[in-house]
Parts: structure tokens; C-alpha cells; sequence
């Protein structure tokens, strides 16, 4: 319609009207193209809360079995610390010392009577965290991240998940398969990884093989190892969550 009152402006040679007419013109331009950036803008803010909210949920999941994680730590340093004590009258040192850092070990109780039968089975299970990183993924893969324009939160979010990998790759690469081995070399004991048997037999095994009662010894100092990790970590799953939760909150 512009256009047609354009042309008809310029076989009149009105001037006033082409000036008028090229105005609008522009404008109208300028306004279609304002608009279409705006949509486009409000979609891909909307698709990268849709990641952020993908993401709160995995954090939530991280978190919800936070506690599963810890106590099974503390039930294999309750399980060699009974054993050591059965065995060797002795406590064993409540401070971890590695290089530069002191870890104090987690308050643990007492190894439950009703379970002395299961010693085997506490000192061996090495619960991990879940992989649940879906939401992270997403985002990453469909190249969204730069487009939060919380910078702050963005590099949250990648520190984070680098973090949670190192915490992945000692309990798969490290913590795992050194329990692995562990068992495997105490075959000849005829001891089988979730061995039940009167807790009286362990102790008697661990006090006359020495290469057993250092694998008890070594699977205690992996676990307040990883119960140090896991509770650095999950400092960092609540504080991100929250930088998260806020950010969706936000108009």
C-alpha cells in the first residue's frame, strides 16, 4: 500500500508526499524488523529457562540422595573402625592427613549390632554419585549457554559441572575399582565381596593377614576421602540451585 502511493507520489512529482511516504516506509521497516528481533529474543529466553529448569531438576535429583551417599561412607568407617578395635585393640587416627590438607573424619556410630554379620557388605558397597546431567548437557549441545545473559550464573553452571566430573571420575576410576581389586585379592581368604559371616571370623582374618586389615584400613581412608568430596560438592548443588531458582524467579 506504501509502496503503490509511493509510486504514484513520484509520476506526480509530490515531493512532500515521496518525503512522507519514505518515512513511513523506513519506519515501518524498522518496526517489523524491532519486532521480529523481539520474538526471536523472547523464544531463546525461553528455551534457556527451559535448560535452567532441566537443570534445577538434576540438582534437586543430586541432592535428594545426598544423605544415601554420606551414610554409606560413615557405615565403612563405622565397619573398619569396629573391626580394628575387635582386632587390635586400637582406634584409628580421626584426622586424614594428605600433602597439604588435614580431613577430620565424619561423626560416625557405632557399627549396628544387628548388622555385624554384614561386615563385608558395609566395607565394600561404594555408593557414587548419579550421573544426572541432562539439563547441563542440553544446554551445552544446543550452543544456548552464551546466550544467558546472567555471565555470573554461566560460569557458575560450567565450574560446577567440572567439579561434579572430577567428584564422578574418583568414584568411578579411583574409589570403584580399588575396591575392586581389594576384593579380588581376598579370595584366597575365601572372603566374597558382600561375605556374610559371624564378625568374629573377619576380625580373626583381618588380625592374622596383614595385607587384608591395610585393605580395611585403605577402604576407611577412601571413604572420608570421598565423604570430604561429596559434602564440598553438594555445598556447591545447593548454591547453584538457588542462583538458579532465583534467576527463573526473575521477571
Amino acid at each position: 500500500m506504501i509502496l503503490r502511493r509511493l509510486s504514484q507520489s513520484l509520476k506526480e512529482q509530490n515531493w512532500m508526499a515521496i518525503g512522507i511516504e519514505f518515512v513511513l516506509l523506513v519506519v515501518g521497516v524498522y518496526l517489523g524488523i524491532q519486532v521480529a528481533n523481539w520474538k526471536e529474543a523472547r523464544v531463546e529466553r525461553e528455551l534457556v529457562r527451559g535448560h535452567l529448569t532441566e537443570i534445577a531438576q538434576d540438582l534437586r535429583m543430586h541432592l535428594a540422595i545426598r544423605d544415601e551417599l554420606e551414610d554409606s561412607a560413615k557405615l565403612r568407617i563405622a565397619a573398619v573402625d569396629y573391626i580394628y578395635d575387635q582386632a587390635f585393640g586400637i582406634r584409628l587416627p580421626v584426622t586424614l592427613v594428605r600433602a597439604s590438607e588435614r580431613w577430620e573424619a565424619p561423626p560416625a556410630e557405632a557399627f549396628p549390632p544387628e548388622q555385624l554379620d554384614h561386615l563385608m557388605g558395609a566395607v565394600n558397597l561404594v555408593r557414587i554419585s548419579v550421573r544426572s546431567r541432562n539439563g547441563y548437557e542440553s544446554l551445552i549441545s544446543s550452543g544456548r549457554l552464551g546466550l544467558l545473559k546472567n555471565r555470573k550464573l554461566a560460569h557458575q553452571i560450567q565450574a560446577y559441572y567440572g567439579n561434579f566430573d572430577s567428584l564422578l571420575d574418583v568414584q568411578s576410576n579411583v574409589l570403584r575399582p580399588f575396591r575392586n581389586d581389594g576384593a579380588r585379592d581376598q579370595y584366597p581368604l575365601g572372603l566374597s565381596v558382600f561375605d556374610q559371616r559371624p564378625a568374629a571370623e573377619i576380625v580373626a582374618l583381618a588380625r592374622e593377614n596383614p595385607g587384608f586389615a591395610a585393605y580395611l584400613r585403605s577402604q576407611r581412608e577412601w571413604a572420608i576421602t570421598q565423604y570430604h568430596l561429596m559434602s564440598d560438592i553438594n555445598e556447591e548443588t545447593a548454591e547453584l540451585l538457588a542462583a538458579i531458582e532465583k534467576e527463573l524467579a526473575a521477571p
